[in-house]
């Protein structure tokens, strides 16, 4: 085999990109077909012998991971030369002594919820759950935050330079005030103890935050629509903690949020004979291979692996960045208060047990019954 790193066609870099460049990315929008992205893979790694390949994305190229054995070396984390890309920066401040407040709060959203849940009603609730852990309880009705918030990051997929700016300049404006007001127990609150912390810094850090819980919503809604249609696997979540926790991972490990996880190399680096220079985005499609034909479990919804070692051998469950450990004990505290005090029934059959799971859903019809739960009578 030749040495070097083979580049793709411009189709194929074409279909690459739209595929796996992950959302945020200014100059892509993120691919939605993974059926036909593993199919693509799967020729690729047929043709280079599963050696990565360089596709071409506007302004400049990217470097795709095809193995699991090159995936670890840039996802492992003994290694400085590749760097999280801006949209998967981890949260760098001691977040341990907000969890348990965050975790309360996200069990006081949860109160409530009844009747017909969408994605749109769940999302409005996580929402306030996010703005109050990252800037208190005085941000939980500024609903505008996040309309900013995700307006500019439209813009950014589009580019939209021009309404970029100007959007950020309004969500500049309107977090700032949120910033001083700085309540104790908030992740503002811990940027104004933090004297080294830069306003700009704070800034950067906080939007980080609220979006990154943010997007937690699609999971959560998809968790809740799984536990309905799986009673077996609801009673369980009730019972543990930790079952539920590994509900949601393995909704996110079914229907992924990002396509792929993104680095950029921090310093050159040699691929097979090849050698990239500083500031070259590298892609390790997640997505694909979460849901490998080969894994006995691909297509089904099998908590059990988070809990019996069995996702523990595979590269792509490495355990994240703090920020996504909260995240999940943030999420996995919003679910049990919903399961505590309702019961979800289905609404339909898309995710029946009796037939493998779809490999996309449509958030904008998926919905389910939160019924309100039976207390048991005092014992007299």
């Amino acid at each position: 085999m030749p040495r070097g790193l083979p580049r793709a066609t411009a189709f194929e870099s074409l279909r690459l990109a739209s595929a796996f460049i992950p959302p945020g990315t200014p100059h892509m929008t993120p691919g939605r077909d993974l059926l036909r992205s593993r199919s693509l893979l799967a020729n690729l790694e047929a043709e280079y012998g599963g050696r990565p390949v360089l596709i071409r994305v506007r302004g400049g190229q990217a470097l795709l991971i095809l193995s699991g054995r090159d995936a670890l070396r840039v996802l492992a984390g003994d290694d400085d030369s590749y760097a999280p890309a801006g949209h998967e920066r981890a949260f760098a401040l001691p977040t341990d002594v907000l969890r348990p407040g965050f975790i309360e709060i996200a069990r006081e959203e949860a109160q409530g919820m009844v009747g017909t849940v969408d994605h749109a009603r769940l999302g409005a609730r996580w929402q306030r759950v996010a703005r109050r852990c990252v800037y208190g309880d005085g941000a939980a009705g500024d609903e505008e935050l996040t309309r900013l918030l995700e307006g500019v990051t439209r813009a950014g997929r589009r580019r939209a330079r021009r309404r970029q700016d100007l959007l950020s300049g309004r969500y500049d404006a309107r977090i700032i005030d949120h910033l001083r007001r700085a309540e104790p127990g908030s992740l503002a609150g811990l940027i104004a103890e933090t004297p080294a912390e830069a306003e700009s810094r704070g800034l950067m850090q906080a939007a980080f935050w609220l979006m990154g819980l943010g997007v937690a919503a699609t999971g959560l809604m998809q968790t809740l629509a799984l536990l309905a249609a799986h009673p077996a696997h609801r009673k369980s979540a009730r019972a543990d903690c930790d079952y539920l926790r590994a509900c949601l991972r393995e909704a996110l490990r079914l229907w992924p949020p990002v396509p792929a996880l993104s680095r950029v190399t921090t310093t050159e680096t040699s691929w097979y004979g090849t050698t990239l220079p500083p500031g070259v985005t590298v892609l390790v499609p997640l997505a694909t291979h979460q849901r490998n034909p080969s894994l006995p479990y691909a297509n089904a919804f099998t908590p059990e692996i988070w809990l019996d070692g069995t996702a523990a051998e595979e590269w792509w469950a490495m355990p994240g960045c703090d920020g996504v450990h909260l995240t999940l004990a943030v999420g996995t505290a919003f679910l049990g208060g919903l399961l505590q005090a309702a019961r979800p029934k289905p609404v339909g059959r898309v995710l029946s047990p009796h037939r493998p799971l779809p490999h996309t859903l449509n958030m904008a019809t998926l919905r389910v019954t939160l019924r309100p739960a039976r207390r048991r009578p005092a014992q007299g």
